[in-house]
């Protein structure tokens, strides 16, 4: 659709200067008269229009916006962003997604949110099984602006599209060079940061070449070099001896430790080891954790004297991006996109099972035979290693034809490969050869026979064939109606690739199993915009996905946008969504694992109170479920824009999100919970696959059965808003913004496929994020504050069961509460004429600690990990030619 009207184009101009200038790919269209206005596309629709405001809330970030706050990365810019209210994942040590960032639109999981590069869905990464995307594999420096669609979109985008959109959008059209450098140290150990790019790009009137160069390094930081995270242990409660778990941090009963028949019993040799080995604690109380009868002593190993907590990162991207004007009418355009990513995190000597112990071994202290809990120190420390290449490569055309038709054809493909290796592992056969044949187990070759390296090769492919055609056909008083065809294929593979002594589960320490999926998508989709009016346009969508591993899926989506004036906006939405099950999900082979849960029913049996039951460590048992099927979601969202008042603008937008047969893990956790409200029957007569058992002293025993499927229930409401105002002084320009995600309900169920609760403020999931912005310049000078805002949340969280009419009916409860979460960054830049710009800032300004909970205990939420990583000074240079 055509408006005419100078005011709105002059609006237009405006709102991309402010965001990015030339930010958009544009196409001159001929106007009433001889005027002419640029036509764009934005993110969730793609008929380019007039308005950068439209039906569907996008908020539009430019580079320079997040490089002013101080943001290191692509993925820390989007884990800053308001709507990225929690769930995200940062690097961490010893997990299996130890190199991976992520964002999680609304807290709905970085599987729910899309995020395309360019327009083209980004390749999942292989380590999140596919379900999300490593914002790791993008270079910043390559990065002209992020578009985040506030909206459900799976009618124009389809699978993943449930909570939002992350568009970003990379330089083109580049000309000149441009070097930067930045360096960045926290005052406490660890943690260091490296950044150097280069940009380059030559223009010509037939086209563009833009060449990127990103390096990207932020050091691991140990356990041991921060206070709360070091080992400790204390008698708080004085009675004489230490209980682990209740009176330790850091400390773990896989140290000299064997399971009696009436509870856990330290080695004999436990205060030796304490003296000789580095790590042992000496014999703890086995405290309320562990089960049993109350009785028993263990034997502790202080893990976090040696481990990592934060993995480091080591990041080298290129990007080369041409344009090329075939004829008038035909531009040939590609991009190739290429990554490394390095990380490295240290854990303790592995702990795994001594199973089998003969009864006259040194450590047995019983005369039977018995298992034991060891941590094989002998063998050193683990090491994991992990490196990432990611490939993206895209080729098309486009063009135009008659007066307003325009068509796009492209080729996308993506390859990334994931590989770990991990050091100093326990080889049971190397532990039984040891045994059979009498060799020492401290001598070097019993160290070599049972030192084992392990390595996982996870690897996805994404070959991603596109075609569109958007027209002008039939009028409205309003103007010419917009309408776009097109269609899709793609293919994608997941493929994990395990060593095979993990897979014959004969590594102590770790465990792992392969396992290939692969499915093809074809798809259709239309849209069209219909100016019902001059101020009222009308827009539909549908698109429908063909799967071939799970059947077929249709989503609409309709949208309003009414302008009663030129400077007041209303808007409103509704659509439909899917997720498609990840191949992971779907075709995954047993695999073995070690989750933290909390057992209520043991505790409750021991007469524990829910609020004081402590977390351990469980055996599992993951399996996947080829009957799975696509999670449903709709999407409303209502939302007012005005900037009527001079320099000042201001947005509001309610939104509602409901997705209907989510899929996920049943996890340890929910089995515990659902056992607690009496309803363990029900799960296993639903999934036979599912169990979990108990020993005659009511602990769990043996390995906890678990399985992907559908049936949870997932909602999202609350407000989005966003206020700017831009003042003018003799002594400089100042720019202030306030965005805010207010979230009114959190719809979770309590546990798998149980009631749902509206966990607003649980732990980690506050009810609002706030960030507030201060923008000065005056001459060669720019400052930048900005301050970010995490709302209180509980401390605390537990499930029990509350009879009611005779029925056991499950209560979340929470308890205590962590503050409000308050940092600030601050950037300076010079700008010289002729000698470039010098930058000098400092992340977490006021050095914001970490949140402890009621024990003293530091919590470990990935929202407040700019404390962990503490006040952090860092310097830049840049120049450009």
């Amino acid at each position: 659709m055509l408006n005419t009207k100078v005011t709105k184009a002059v609006r237009i101009a405006l709102a991309f200067g402010a965001a990015s200038s030339a930010a958009f790919a544009t196409n001159a269209v001929a106007a009433e008269g001889a005027e002419k206005v640029e036509r764009i596309e934005v993110t969730g629709s793609r008929i380019k229009r007039v308005d950068m405001e439209g039906a569907s809330p996008v908020e539009v970030i430019s580079t320079a916006e997040f490089e002013s706050q101080g943001r290191v990365s692509v993925a820390e810019a989007l884990q800053s962003v308001t709507s990225n209210s929690f769930g995200s994942l940062t690097p961490s040590s010893g997990s299996s997604a130890q190199s991976q960032n992520t964002v999680s639109l609304l807290g709905a999981g970085s599987g729910r949110t899309l995020v395309l590069v360019d327009g083209k869905r980004l390749g999942g990464s292989p380590s999140l099984n596919g379900g999300g995307a490593n914002l790791s594999s993008i270079p910043m420096a390559a990065v002209e602006r992020i578009e985040i669609l506030k909206d459900g979109a799976s009618a124009i985008y389809g699978s993943d599209a449930i909570a939002g959109v992350i568009n970003v959008i990379l330089k083109k059209d580049f000309e000149g060079a441009t070097f930067d450098i930045q360096v960045g140290r926290p005052e406490a150990q660890g943690g260091d940061t490296k950044q150097m790019s280069l940009s380059f790009g030559v223009s010509s009137d037939k086209g563009n070449i833009t060449f990127v160069y990103d390096h990207q390094q932020r050091g691991e930081i140990f356990d041991r070099d921060r206070p709360y995270t070091s080992a400790t242990m204390e008698d708080t409660n004085g009675d004489g001896k230490i209980s682990i778990y209740d009176e330790t941090t850091g400390i773990s009963y896989f140290g000299a430790t064997v399971k009696g028949p009436d509870g856990y019993l330290a080695s004999p040799k436990c205060n030796e080891l304490k003296e000789t080995v580095p790590g042992f604690v000496g014999v703890l109380d086995q405290g309320s954790s562990l089960g049993g009868i109350g009785k028993g002593e263990v034997c502790g190993y202080a893990f976090a004297d040696v481990s990592a907590n934060s993995a480091s990162t080591k990041r080298d991207s290129i990007m080369t991006s041409v344009t090329y004007e075939l004829t008038d009418d035909i531009e040939l355009y590609a991009r190739g996109m290429f990554s490394r990513n390095d990380s490295f995190g240290r854990y303790a000597p592995p702990a795994a099972s001594w199973r089998g112990m003969a009864a006259d071994n040194e450590h047995n202290p019983t005369d039977e035979v018995v298992n034991g809990q060891f941590r094989w120190y002998q063998l050193g420390n683990r090491d994991g290693e992990v490196t990432d290449y990611q490939q993206d490569y895209l080729l098309g055309f486009k063009g135009m034809f008659g007066d307003s038709a325009e068509w796009e054809v492209s080729y996308h493909k993506a390859k990334l490969d994931y590989r770990t290796a991990g050091r100093y592992y326990l080889s049971y056969s190397g532990l039984a050869y040891n045994q059979q044949n009498g060799i020492d187990m401290g001598s070097e070759e019993g160290i070599d026979n049972m030192r084992a390296t392990t390595y996982t090769e996870n690897q996805s492919e994404l070959d991603h064939f596109f075609a569109g055609l958007g027209f002008e056909f039939g009028e409205l008083p309003g103007g010419m109606i917009g309408h776009y065809f097109g269609g899709e294929y793609f293919e994608e593979v997941l493929e994990s690739k395990y060593d095979a002594q993990s897979e014959a589960k004969l590594i102590g320490g770790s465990a792992g199993s392969s396992g290939l999926g692969e499915r093809d998508v074809t798809a259709v989709f239309y849209e069209m915009q219909m100016p019902v009016f001059d101020n009222l346009i009308v827009s539909a969508a549908y698109r429908y996905d063909d799967y071939s591993d799970f059947g077929s899926v249709g989503n609409p989506s309709i949208k309003v946008e009414y302008r009663p004036i030129d400077d007041l906006l209303i808007r409103g939405s509704y659509s439909e969504g899917f997720r498609a099950p990840t191949l992971k999900e779907l075709n995954a082979t047993d695999s073995e694992g070690a989750p933290q849960a909390t057992d209520y029913v043991l505790c409750a049996q021991q007469g524990t109170a829910a609020s004081e039951c402590k977390e351990r460590g469980f055996e599992e048992l993951r399996q996947g479920n080829k009957d799975l099927g696509p999670e449903e979601s709709t999407y409303v969202n209502l939302g007012v824009v005005y900037s009527g008042f001079e320099d000042v603008s201001f947005k509001v937008d309610y939104f509602e999100l409901e997705i209907e047969n989510v899929v996920s893990l049943i996890t340890v956790q929910d089995l515990i919970y659902i056992e607690n409200a009496g309803k363990l029957d029900e799960i296993t007569t639903k999934f036979p696959k599912v169990d979990i058992q108990r020993d005659a002293n009511g602990a769990v025993d043996g390995k906890v059965k678990t399985l992907y499927a559908n049936g949870s229930f997932m909602s999202r409401k609350g407000f989005d808003i966003d206020l700017s105002y831009k003042l003018d002084t003799s002594f400089g320009e100042f720019k202030f913004r306030n965005v805010t995600t207010l979230l009114t309900e959190v719809g979770e169920d309590v546990y798998f496929s149980g009631p749902t609760g509206n966990e607003k403020g649980a732990p980690e999931q506050p009810e609002w994020r706030s960030q507030f912005t201060v923008n000065y310049t005056f001459d060669n000078v720019a400052i930048n504050w900005t301050t970010d805002i995490i709302a209180d949340t509980y401390e605390t969280e537990y499930v029990k069961a509350e009879s009611r009419d005779g029925e056991l009916v499950p209560v979340k409860a929470y308890e205590d509460n962590i503050p409000t979460f308050v940092t600030h960054n601050l950037n300076m830049k010079y700008f010289t004429e002729n000698y470039g710009t010098f930058t000098l800032g400092a992340r977490n300004l006021f050095d914001k600690e970490v949140n402890y909970d009621d024990n003293g205990n530091y919590i470990d939420y990935s929202i407040y990990h700019t404390a962990h990583i503490g006040r952090e000074i860092f310097a830049g240079y840049s120049i450009s030619f």
